[in-house]
């Protein structure tokens, strides 16, 4: 430690830290402002797809923006992969981005929560879930349909 005697050298020193200081945030502004551009630059518009995805992801169109960069870049990647997927994944995909499509911002705000609250299940009790939807997904429409009138029941009398 530096011991000084005269009170011009203690406000040098203190006016020398602070311009440290002031030095040190302005650096991190400016690293944080390039961070935030990198950022941006990575997040794909709606004009930066080709006409081959926009006609593809069309039903996304006015929901583009309020897409997060991920889900942008995976339905960026699944575009671009369209020409080798079957035609059964193709179909099914396409039905799901028209019910997206249809559904207000309530349904879709309730959809966003769901699947984060999936996300966050633990891996083995996520693998539970799929395997029922699957099992589920093996039953007839009018086996379906009764389960579902089941649950709908049960929600109602539990709430």
């Amino acid at each position: 430690m530096i011991f000084m005697c005269g009170c011009q050298n203690k406000k040098q020193i203190v006016e020398m830290h602070k311009v440290k200081f002031i030095q040190s945030c302005l650096f991190l502004l400016v690293m944080c402002c390039f961070s935030l551009t990198a950022i941006a630059d990575d997040v794909i518009t709606w004009d930066e797809l080709s006409n081959k995805q926009q006609n593809i992801l069309a039903p996304l169109k006015n929901d583009w923006n309020t897409l997060s960069p991920k889900r942008r870049t995976r339905l960026n990647k699944l575009s671009n992969q369209w020409d080798t997927l079957p035609e059964e994944k193709k179909n099914k995909i396409k039905n799901r981005l028209k019910r997206w499509a249809n559904m207000s911002p309530k349904e879709k705000a309730v959809v966003q929560e769901r699947r984060k609250k999936f996300q966050s299940l633990p891996p083995e009790e996520r693998a539970k879930i799929k395997q029922k939807y699957q099992w589920y997904k093996q039953l007839s429409p009018e086996e379906q349909a009764e389960i579902r009138k089941r649950w709908k029941q049960k929600s109602k009398n539990s709430h």
